[in-house]
């Protein structure tokens, strides 16, 4: 290797590891991947089969770390979706002085105006609420999408408009699993206490009264810590029972990141004591049942979005898609013209 190439190494190594130390990876591959693949297979059977299959759920699992491996993509790239993976909550349940956890504005554009008014602004204080509930609505969407696709198969007027209908139903399935793939990795980082605080890695320079580390303990315990000591099947034992989100979406997110967020002083006084620092009971109880609150909770809302496609709409002009299930109206036109 040249003088120069050597150079060039050094350099890229560099700036590799100092990414590195700065970013947060919620949970890594392996909680992540629990996360779907759990999710996945706890789905009751009133929702569509195809959502239900171990291949399903392995495509699932397979892309919920896909947010992580997208990072270094470039500075323009990062600078915009990185802050979609956390959001600061301080120890007044503010985000950086500014809203509240539990009454959060229903736009990104609102909740930005409300923190710049405190001397913050979306991208400082990280905006994960919304990047739960945009992959809620936008499940919601590709489902309304496929129960329009099922209903036109049978209903079609025509023997090509069902043989259209039948096709865009396949693509949609397609389409579901990715959407709901990449989207499971902004709920999972929701059950990571440290994505839901000011204390994100080490206690910070705040008041410390019971002396907690400064040290960067956000990825080791995510990654290494996780994937030494956590099985899937310690997360499966540990997941609630389902809960229905029979409320608003952002109401439903700002309670799941609120039991998150109880969770950051449990942590530092466990990593304090040295649960984290080699195998304990306490340690793999603890990682275990957050990794299960994500898990948990995607299932939760999958079947919350599968409720809200039936009071969406399709196409432009948009027609119903209980309308289109009833056979009063067929959007054929309006979806391929």
């Amino acid at each position: 290797m040249s003088v120069r190439a050597r150079l060039l190494f050094t350099v890229s190594l560099a700036a590799a590891l100092a990414f590195a130390s700065t970013a947060a990876f919620g949970w890594g591959p392996d909680g992540h991947r629990m996360i779907g693949e759990l999710a996945i297979k706890g789905l009751s059977p009133d929702l569509p089969a195809f959502l239900r299959t171990p291949a399903a759920a392995k495509e699932v699992g397979y892309l919920a770390p896909e947010a992580d491996r997208e990072r270094g993509a470039g500075e323009t790239f990062d600078s915009e979706h990185s802050p979609a993976h956390f959001v600061d909550v301080s120890d007044d349940l503010t985000i950086l002085g500014g809203p509240k956890l539990d009454a959060l504005p229903p736009t990104r554009a609102q909740y930005d105006t409300a923190l710049r008014a405190v001397g913050s602004d979306q991208y400082k204080a990280g905006y994960l609420p919304y990047s739960i509930v945009d992959g809620f609505q936008m499940l919601a969407k590709d489902l309304a999408y496929w129960r329009v696709d099922v209903a036109g198969e049978k209903l079609g007027k025509t023997k090509g408009e069902r043989a259209w209908y039948a096709h865009d139903r396949v693509e949609r399935e397609k389409i579901v699993l990715h959407d709901l793939g990449i989207w499971a990795h902004f709920v999972g980082d929701g059950s990571m206490p440290l994505h839901a605080s000011v204390h994100y890695n080490g206690w910070g320079e705040f008041p410390n009264p019971e002396g907690f580390t400064q040290e960067h303990v956000h990825v080791p315990f995510e990654n290494e810590y996780v994937h030494n000591n956590v099985t899937e099947t310690a997360v499966a034992a540990a997941m609630p029972a389902p809960q229905d989100c029979s409320t608003a979406i952002m109401l439903c997110t700002e309670a799941y990141l609120a039991v998150t967020q109880a969770k950051v002083v449990p942590f530092y006084q466990l990593e304090k004591t040295g649960a984290f620092a080699k195998p304990t009971p306490e340690g793999e109880e603890f990682a275990a049942k957050q990794i299960a609150l994500g898990a948990a909770e995607l299932r939760d809302l999958i079947a919350a979005a599968w409720r809200e496609s039936d009071k969406q709409s399709v196409g432009y002009p948009p027609v119903k898609v209980s309308d289109v299930e009833a056979g009063k109206a067929d959007p054929y036109a309006e979806l391929t013209y």
